[in-house]
């Protein structure tokens, strides 16, 4: 297992360092000099092999896309059948919308804390991206406008989430219930969205989508990536069709507007003693449990 501490970092890092603060001595070998490129045809490090180096190290590995989880911290208090029956008609029978029972399985530990929520199929990240205008003058002849840049480009922040229909609708017995209820007390700031204090009223949850990646062969995987989504609120479920054709898996697409996120990495954990170790033959203990099935600690370390 290749370190890039000790491979690249400490025999290329100080003199890329120095390049860019003006440190490097002239006599000195220049970082594109210790590639070669000075001398035509004759380079003191191949390229090809130097990439193909890199990506055996843990930093610069290309990771797995499909290993990831998302987290709802915890759900409404006012998603019950007496609340929404108490808001929207129903018939005679009180059937409709008689949501406790579908809910209280759908919510459990098993299907939405070993593995975040097992009914999440595909998650679309919201792009970041700012206005940039161009100031003209008249009569600028050839000289190119000036450039500003405005405001944040977003319209609404707005999270995208594929979930899987199974036979306990996730989709209908919880994400379209809890679309009414916020339609009704809507998303003004209630206790909670900042503190503890939950007001049965407040629809607004955090979640948590987390990127994980390989470490060794038969050894957990960690988290690389961490995105935080804080007061988010589901606002649109998507159509659903059926029709007779052969069964398939359906997915329902459903958006959720949030008021902030952050997103951080995994470096503080000492990764590379970790990937280096198991490499030697030290196995860390390395799992999603916490005493026992009692906790989880997503974060995938004891």
């Amino acid at each position: 297992m290749n370190n890039p501490f000790t491979s690249a970092i400490q025999s290329l890092g100080q003199n890329f360092t120095d390049l860019g603060t003006g440190l490097n001595p002239a006599f000195a070998p220049q970082a594109i000099q210790l590639f070669g490129f000075n001398i035509p045809g004759v380079p003191l490090i191949s390229p090809r092999d130097y990439f193909l180096v890199q990506m055996e190290s843990w930093f610069t590995a290309i990771p797995n896309t499909s290993q990831w989880i998302i987290v709802i911290d915890n759900y409404p208090q006012a998603l019950r059948t007496n609340v929404i029956q108490g808001l929207e008609r129903h018939d005679g029978t009180r059937k409709g919308f008689d949501i406790d029972t579908a809910r209280a399985i759908l919510n459990s530990f098993p299907l939405q804390k070993i593995v975040g929520c097992l009914f999440a199929h595909s998650i679309t990240i919201p792009t970041e991206q700012y206005a940039v205008n161009t100031v003209s003058v008249p009569n600028n002849r050839g000289f190119l406008p000036g450039v500003l840049g405005g405001a944040r480009e977003t319209e609404f922040p707005s999270l995208v989430i594929e979930f899987r229909e199974t036979n306990t609708s996730f989709i209908d017995f919880v994400l379209r219930p809890w679309v009414i209820l916020g339609s009704h007390f809507g998303m003004c700031a209630r206790p909670g969205d900042v503190d503890n204090r939950k007001d049965p009223k407040n629809m607004k949850v955090n979640m948590t989508l987390l990127e994980y990646t390989f470490t060794y062969h038969s050894i957990s995987m960690i988290p690389r990536k961490v995105f935080h989504f804080y007061n988010c609120m589901p606002y649109q479920i998507s159509e659903q069709s059926l029709d007779y054709s052969d069964p398939k898996l359906t997915t329902y697409a459903t958006r959720w507007t949030y008021s902030n996120y952050t997103v951080e990495n995994n470096l503080y954990l000492p990764i590379a003693d970790v990937v280096n170790r198991i490499a030697n033959g030290a196995i860390p203990r390395i799992t999603s449990f916490q005493n026992g099935l009692g906790s989880i600690n997503p974060l995938g370390f004891l």
